[in-house]
């Protein structure tokens, strides 16, 4: 019987990506790692919020040399690069800047590409890019955030728009700077909890950031954030009417040294037939 948001649909559990058509992809990315020595600064680490995503068990694998098993990242430049001519990208919990980094550099249509996270940008991301302003506002008394709120504006290479909004991801005014920008493809790797990704997607519908050719990615989505992820796709599928929903196993950034994340996929697209 199908439930109030019309759909009792289960996610597909066999990936659609297949390693042979996204080799180019995977090799591409791997040399952008390679040209990175170490990922962490050690001054912003002390002071960050949430050790930049990375706790000890994965801080001490970070420069490792990933294999060729696939990634996240590899997935989002592969669809990225196979169905949108133009990307505008936006990743929620950008952490060191692994995956943001592969994906400014694999993606030869990017227009866009914004990252959001509650840290600062780590020093070493921001080494790669030019920056052009920065805009400063007040964060949300309480918050675990406890300096300002900041937008930085940069350039890389021949894209001329790279954000970085540094705020809390509870705080809806830092959703309301993003207003309209028509993202179609968005990355979720910040607060793992069922109740951040829920009003995650509530904050993009209300700021109308989802273009209208559009494909998200969760990351970690087991126990009560599975629970979440379908729960979004019941209550939105009518309004986006998603024609892809997969929850599959891969390698997240640090590759073959943590066990493989469960990572949520819906799109309005069908990702068979470009």
């Amino acid at each position: 019987m199908l439930n109030i948001f019309g759909s009792n649909r289960k996610p597909e559990r066999i990936s659609p990506f297949k390693k042979e058509d996204m080799q180019e992809y995977i090799d591409k990315n791997r040399a952008i790692l390679d040209t990175i020595d170490n990922w962490i600064d050690d001054r912003a680490f002390s002071e960050s919020f949430f050790n930049y995503g990375a706790p000890d068990h994965i801080k001490k694998d970070i420069n490792k040399k990933i294999n060729t098993d696939i990634t996240y990242s590899d997935i989002m430049v592969y669809i990225a690069n196979k169905y949108f001519r133009t990307v505008n990208y936006l990743e929620i919990g950008v952490s060191v800047g692994k995956n943001f980094l592969q994906v400014i550099n694999s993606c030869p249509g990017l227009a866009n590409a914004s990252g959001f996270d509650i840290e600062n940008i780590n020093p070493v991301l921001e080494k790669q890019l030019s920056l052009i302003s920065e805009e400063k506002w007040d964060t949300l008394p309480n918050s675990i955030k406890k300096d300002r709120s900041s937008l930085r504006k940069y350039s890389f290479g021949k894209i001329p728009s790279i954000n970085y909004l540094s705020g809390d991801v509870w705080d809806e005014n830092n959703w309301a700077k993003m207003k309209n920008s028509s993202f179609n493809l968005i990355f979720s790797d910040a607060l793992h909890t069922p109740e951040a990704i829920i009003f995650e997607f509530e904050m993009l519908v209300k700021y109308n950031l989802c273009a209208e050719k559009f494909v998200i990615v969760w990351d970690d989505i087991v126990g009560g954030m599975q629970e979440a992820f379908f729960k979004i796709y019941r209550k939105y599928n009518k309004k986006f009417n998603a024609k892809e929903y997969y929850l599959i196993n891969t390698n997240g950034w640090v590759g073959q040294y943590e066990q493989e994340h469960s990572i949520g996929i819906i799109s309005n697209f069908k990702f068979r037939n470009p």
